[in-house]
């Protein structure tokens, strides 16, 4: 039975279970909630022992680190909170420090240490139920996806226009504030709200779903019940590609080869930089974009900036002077002998 008089407000966030208690100078809160909660964990085939990354060891009674497979759990006890934190061992790392510090652990983690995650969430609240009176507040931003405590596309979708500034209940949307330009699809249809689309994902890949009007040129797209895709709606096509199997991925192709021609070229392999080079460019000259504003080479597909001339973007004479020409004041062509060309050096080059 739970005891009544112990009431626990519970914070659920991404992998994160935060326990709360009024009093933080309840002694026996770390004795009937922190010790019995690390017993429950090593019940369910756990392994936890102190943290070794606790400097003082007065502490390390407070903190404990835990892993049951690729699984990893960080539990602390603070005045009134008990924090528990789980992540994959099997996450791609972005944060130098560890996978203990990334954010995003869920989206970062398998598919089933996911699903076993959500199932230790919910072994967690119910032995917490049988203890007190719990007050359990969702997380403020609930994602839409398969697993606990997520939302199917459709909610996610109702959710976001309702709760918009812009909602007009009598249309069930938000206003169209440019009418024929934000109805007009990429193959210049109008489109409806809930109405059947095709679009392109990340990768190129063409997918079906229903639109829903979001704000100005934006446009949520539920495809399947759980993906939710923000769309443009110059890339929404009312009537169905005629290469439905075909992937429109030339952008991404050619960053992934330009990556992989500047790792070649790091490690001195020129053989496989010169195949690359072929694929790429053939045998064209190559040429580069310099910002005089940003004192740095263009990137990749003309996104971002580097100061690295080796992972500068590589161009085609054409696309380099069309880019050039375009921002005359600010650009400058580099040439594979490295002279620095202006749009006014340029055109003198050409006239002569």
């Amino acid at each position: 039975m739970a005891d009544m008089h112990r009431k626990l407000d519970i914070n659920l966030y991404d992998t994160h279970i935060g326990i709360w208690q009024d009093d933080a100078n309840d002694p026996s809160f770390q004795k009937e909630i922190f010790g019995p909660l690390i017993r429950l964990l090593h019940d369910h085939g756990w392994v936890v022992r102190a943290d070794g990354l606790t400097r003082y060891r007065s502490l390390r009674p407070n903190y404990r680190l835990g892993w049951r497979g690729d699984l990893r759990v960080a539990i602390q006890i603070s005045g009134r909170c008990i924090e528990l934190v789980f992540w994959s061992g099997l996450a791609e790392p972005s944060n130098p420090n560890g996978l203990r510090y990334d954010f995003d652990k869920r989206k970062r983690a398998p598919y089933l240490d996911r699903v076993r995650i959500d199932l230790e969430t919910r072994r967690i609240l119910t032995w917490l139920r049988q203890r007190a009176a719990l007050t359990i507040s969702p997380p403020r931003h609930v994602p839409c996806g398969i697993g606990f405590g997520e939302m199917s596309a459709d909610t996610y979708i109702d959710r976001s226009i309702r709760s918009s500034g812009h909602y007009v209940p009598e249309l069930g949307r938000a206003r169209f504030y440019n009418e024929p330009r934000e109805q007009t699809s990429g193959d210049r249809r109008q489109l409806s709200h809930d109405s059947t689309v095709w679009f392109r994902d990340r990768k190129g890949r063409v997918l079906r779903g229903r639109a829903f009007y979001s704000l100005g040129q934006n446009w949520l797209v539920a495809a399947g019940r759980w993906g939710v895709y923000h769309v443009q709606h110059w890339d929404l096509f009312v009537a169905p590609p005629a290469d439905l199997r075909g992937k429109s991925n030339a952008r991404a192709r050619r960053s992934r080869l330009e990556g992989e021609l500047t790792r070649a070229l790091r490690r001195d392999d020129y053989r496989r930089a010169e195949v690359l080079k072929q694929i790429l460019f053939g045998n064209a000259p190559i040429y580069r974009i310099w910002s005089r504003k940003n004192d740095c080479y263009y990137a990749p597909n003309s996104s971002g900036y580097t100061s690295d001339a080796l992972g500068a973007g590589r161009y085609m004479r054409d696309e380099a002077e069309s880019e050039v020409r375009r921002v005359p004041h600010i650009l400058s062509l580099v040439t594979p002998d490295g002279r620095h060309l202006r749009a006014e050096e340029l055109d003198q080059a050409k006239a002569a």
